[in-house]
Formats: structure tokens, sequence, C-alpha cells
């Protein structure tokens, strides 16, 4: 009888889904997940599949004593396909400046680092090129 209920919890315990931890830098914050808001944090769990997720950057910078500049993006797209649960760390090129963050807003381009990948890089969209990137699926959708 115990062998059978320890093979039961094992068979139990293996049957639980897994997630992957994804971390931000601190300018990033995950705002949405499949279209459900979240905490506005830059630590998240997400299990295994297809998801949407959506980030919006923010930090403010000093020149001098009196002399703050506050940047903030408007949301930020990222189409994660998980296959693996596996924590990843997402990194982008050095925001130490507004003129940075700036540049970085114009063309916004994350790398992911975890156990299977090795400096991948993402390049996250708007919400019109969002909006574009669906309508150019359904139209190809439409036509089969």
């Amino acid at each position: 009888m115990k062998k059978f209920i320890v093979i039961s919890l094992l068979s139990l315990a293996s049957s639980v889904s897994m997630a992957a931890t994804i971390s931000l830098p601190d300018y990033l914050v995950f705002t949405a997940v499949d279209g459900k808001p979240t905490q506005k944090t830059s630590k998240i769990e997400v299990q295994q599949g297809q998801h949407l997720i959506e980030l919006q950057f923010f930090e403010l910078f000093s020149s001098a004593a009196d002399d703050t500049n506050f940047i903030k993006s408007d949301s930020l797209y990222w189409s994660l396909n998980l296959t693996k649960d596996e924590d990843i760390q997402v990194s982008t090129k050095e925001i130490l400046s507004a003129k940075n963050a700036k540049s970085f807003l114009l063309s916004p381009v994350i790398t992911l680092n975890s156990p299977s990948m090795s400096d991948a890089t993402v390049s996250l969209v708007n919400h019109e090129e969002l909006m574009a990137i669906i309508m150019k699926q359904h139209s190809k959708m439409m036509q089969h």
C-alpha cells in the first residue's frame, strides 16, 4: 500500500506543470500576460506555451541636482513561445542616460539568456505594429 501511495504522489507531482521565471532589468516591467493585467513587476512566472507579454519601460534620469528627466514608454509587446520550463534573463544594451533610453524606445530589442539560449535577440513591437501583425496573420488564415 505504501508503494502505491508513493507512486501516486510521484505521478501527481510529475503532472503538475512547472513554470519558467522571466526576469527583466529594473527599467522594464510586466504589465500584462495574454491580455490579463499583472502587478507592475520585473519578475514573473509563465507556463509553457504561446504568450503575448506586455511590457513598459520607465526610468528617471538626473543630469544635475535640479534636472530630472522621466522617460516612460507606451506598451511594448513580445510574443513568446515558451517550450521549456527554465529561467530566462532579459537584458538590453546599456541604458545609462535619457539619450540611451530614447534610442532604445525607437528600436526596442531585448536579449534573452537561459540554459538553452545564449544572447537570443527579440524585437519588441508597439500597439500599432502588433495590430498590423495580427491583421496580416488574419488575412493569411482567411485565404486558406
